[in-house]
């Protein structure tokens, strides 16, 4: 972790590429962070940090407790970046050249497991934006990610945005019980709730919407033949007949081996959100992925 401290400082005269660094560095937190932003090594953050540090004739770090702390001088000359970078940034996209910057890499955090239900909509990205290569993070909890500076932007499942976070609405994911066809050759759709063989959320996911539903709806005996802690581990369990498990009406509907028994349950309805850091300005890529991204994820919920 990174802590700032206030002074004054002059920069007009810096090297923009080194304060490139210096900004990762402080953002990542750590400089392997910065290197892994950057596409270079630990070694080379390092070098660049030690470079802008004899140019300046200050440090820009000190170490203490087992960490790196921002200086004084650190905390100004970060400020001043920061709002120097959204000036470049916005002089950028003004002229125009916004797009000889689309090249390079991307990190995408998505909830566990539903992520790779949208990689015809990255394949779209890919074949628009060919310099950028995208890595897929599956995670539990894709703000996390952000938070922590292992994401650049992310897919997420919300009903709110947090306030530091910049997020795009793409539109509202219905919940269904879903059974396959040759569950319902032993229990027909009818049966109560109680009375199905449900797929239970692992303690990863205890606290998730759908894992508090069957905690406070069905009776503690209910029969539960197996729990997973995942999007596409549930969908498997249920169409291999293991039993029923609320699943994304606008995936599942699509699905011929599988049928909705109980109408979409509002109190289980999320939001879809496309979301990155309001503390960082939006890089080309970043920018380029939610313009992409955006239309074609909302267009795939309105068809529900």
């Amino acid at each position: 972790m990174i802590v700032f401290a206030p002074i004054a400082c002059n920069i007009a005269l810096m090297n923009w590429d080194d304060l490139r660094f210096f900004l990762a560095a402080v953002r990542g937190g750590t400089f392997s962070a910065a290197a892994s932003e950057l596409g270079v090594n630990r070694t080379t953050v390092a070098r660049r940090i030690t470079q802008l540090e004899r140019r300046l004739g200050q440090p820009l770090f000190t170490h203490q407790h087992n960490q790196y702390e921002l200086s004084s001088f650190g905390g100004a000359l970060y400020r001043q970046a920061s709002r120097l970078e959204k000036e470049l940034l916005s002089l950028e996209e003004s002229l125009g050249l916004e797009e000889e910057r689309l090249a390079g890499e991307l990190r995408i955090a998505a909830p566990l497991g539903l992520g790779p239900e949208f990689i015809s909509e990255l394949s779209q990205f890919s074949r628009d934006y060919p310099q950028v290569r995208w890595e897929l993070l599956n995670t539990v909890d894709p703000v996390a990610a952000l938070n922590q500076r292992k994401a650049d932007v992310a897919i997420a499942v919300s009903n709110t945005c947090p306030p530091h976070i910049r997020g795009h609405f793409l539109g509202e994911m219905q919940r269904a019980v879903y059974a396959s066809k040759r569950y319902l050759k032993r229990l027909p759709a009818e049966t109560p709730l109680a009375g199905h063989h449900w797929i239970g959320w692992g303690s990863d996911l205890a606290e998730s919407q759908a894992a508090k539903w069957i905690a406070r709806e069905l009776p503690e005996d209910v029969y539960k033949p197996a729990q997973v802690n995942s999007w596409n581990a549930i969908l498997a369990a249920v169409k291999s007949g293991l039993g029923v498990a609320h699943l994304w009406c606008f995936l599942a509907d699509d699905d011929r081996q599988l049928t909705a028994i109980r109408p979409p349950d509002p109190e289980l309805s999320m939001g879809l959100w496309l979301m990155r850091p309001a503390n960082i300005p939006a890089s080309a890529r970043v920018k380029a992925f939610i313009n992409t991204l955006r239309p074609l994820l909302k267009q795939r919920l309105d068809q529900r």
